[in-house]
């Protein structure tokens, strides 16, 4: 009795739901993609009644899927996708779609708010840097293109505090979401005022809510929200935190000299740190009370890659054939040895780590040659954009000893070993396919009392698959490639017309 959790990731691309037994073992899962709107170049929305329904329709498929009783889940923990914004009237409903954290609108003005001095204004107070999809540069758009929207709004969330509001009926902003939100001051955990008047939002201060911790017991699964998910009423629910730090969490980082590589739709490169560093990108609170987290992140991984696939893999075969078509990737790429192929790829299909007009780029092409070149150059790509991420957290002074790799690409063994080789270090893959779901699951079973801390759930909860070991053969081949991928960075750059930061 009472021997799982439950953890809820709604991701930029799926929302997937995952019931993981107390020693972390995964029962079932399942996931949906949520369909997006195009409205206008850069915009991306969601309905926000459409997500709750697929949040409850795969909470019902997986209770079932798992073969439990529904009373038989201690806790719930909900991640997803840090910032975007979802807006809701006093009643709870939506007064907006909800903006996803690929959303592109706000670029302009961001240029425009550091351009004028808001940023640095506030960046003592939050430690954070302007980027499109920050909840801070949001509001300020709102205000100044739907001030009607905004007028009708109660309360602003996260998509996962959004979907926690409907499964308890409580409106909080978990604390590490908030502290990257661009409106709260990391010092003192509060949303000040002066951070507001800068971003001239005084008058929207009101909508944030409440905020929660980590591992509170944030609210209890409402009678509404039972009879829509099959969860039992009164089931506890997590504070939990944003897919950043839940992916850090289920990866088992526990200290500051651990690198976290998440290489899913997005790179996501980040470590935890006792300070506050200046010039940092992006600093937040972290999920562990003695630590912040830094990170530098793009959408410039595994869905390159999937691009690929779609475009040039798929055609004639059906959904079934998805992992024989990610094995003879493998295959692939196997065959063709580093040092024989220069194919460049620069991984900016979504969007730029660099120049914000930089696309997406093939260099050093030959009639020679073929598929498993350019496949072998897509996955170079994808660790080389991770690379860039982390050159520049080691110019931030963070150093590690290990690498924790989880997402997509960490299901390949070419790929993770790859990613050994490049950085020279260790690279430990765990056995949850989904780490952020399970960073979540974990924030659960800490709230429902059934672990004493971090330390201990991360102990029974965390499994390591396997140790990729460094090939020092291939370390001077991949830091030449590297050079080239920068080279070819700054001839993108150039090409822009721009002077992005390499």
């Amino acid at each position: 009795m009472g021997q799982y959790v439950m953890g809820i990731d709604n991701g930029g691309t799926n929302t997937k739901c995952v019931i993981f037994h107390l020693h972390g073992e995964e029962i079932a899962s399942a996931g949906e993609r949520v369909p997006v709107s195009e409205p206008h170049k850069g915009w991306v929305e969601r309905d926000m009644q459409t997500i709750w329904e697929c949040n409850a329709g795969l909470i019902r498929k997986v209770i079932k899927k798992a073969g439990i009783s529904a009373k038989d889940i201690v806790g719930i923990g909900i991640t997803g996708y840090g910032n975007g914004i979802c807006l809701v009237d006093a009643d709870g409903e939506p007064v907006y779609p909800a903006i996803v954290s690929s959303d592109s609108r706000a670029g302009a003005l961001c240029h425009r708010l550091r351009e004028e001095g808001v940023e640095g204004q506030i960046y003592p107070f939050t430690y954070q840097e302007f980027w499109e999809a920050q909840t801070a540069v949001l509001m300020v758009w709102m205000k100044e293109n739907k001030p009607d929207v905004l007028d009708q709004a109660a309360s602003v969330f996260s998509i996962k505090d959004y979907i926690r509001m409907k499964l308890t009926g409580r409106r909080c902003y978990e604390l590490t979401e908030a502290t990257c939100s661009g409106l709260m001051d990391i010092h003192s955990n509060t949303f000040d005022e002066r951070i507001f008047k800068a971003l001239g939002l005084e008058a929207y201060q009101s909508l944030m809510p409440e905020h929660t911790g980590v591992f509170e017991i944030s609210g209890r699964v409402t009678k509404e929200a039972a009879a829509a998910t099959g969860l039992v009423e009164g089931t506890p629910v997590a504070g939990s935190c944003y897919d950043v730090n839940a992916c850090a969490l289920g990866s088992g980082i526990l200290d500051d000299d651990t690198l976290c590589m998440v290489a899913g739709t997005w790179s996501i490169n980040e470590v935890l740190t006792k300070e506050l560093i200046e010039g940092a990108n992006s600093i937040a609170r972290s999920f562990h009370p003695d630590y912040f987290i830094m990170e530098e992140s793009s959408p410039t991984s595994a869905s390159n890659f999937e691009w690929f696939v779609e475009n040039f893999l798929k055609a004639g075969r059906t959904g079934s054939d998805r992992a024989a078509i990610y094995e003879e990737c493998n295959r692939a790429v196997d065959s063709v040895r580093p040092e024989d192929s220069d194919v460049i790829f620069i991984p900016y299909l979504y969007a730029s780590s660099t120049n914000p007009d930089a696309e997406a780029a093939f260099f050093n092409l030959k009639s020679v040659n073929k598929r498993e070149h350019m496949l072998r150059a897509v996955y170079e790509g994808v660790l080389f954009s991770a690379l860039l991420h982390i050159k520049r957290l080691k110019a931030c002074g963070r150093t590690f000893s290990r690498v924790k790799l989880s997402g997509g690409i960490a299901r390949s063994e070419v790929w993770a070993q790859m990613a050994a080789d490049m950085l020279q270090i260790p690279v430990e893959v765990s056995e949850a396919l989904e780490p952020g779901a399970l960073g979540a699951a974990m924030c659960a079973a800490i709230a429902a009392g059934k672990y004493k801390g971090l330390e201990e759930a991360s102990k029974a909860m965390v499994n390591i698959r396997k140790v990729y070991r460094p090939d020092g053969e291939r370390k001077e081949i991949y830091r030449k490639k590297y050079e080239r991928f920068e080279r070819a960075l700054k001839a993108l750059d150039f090409f822009y017309g721009g002077e992005g930061e390499i």
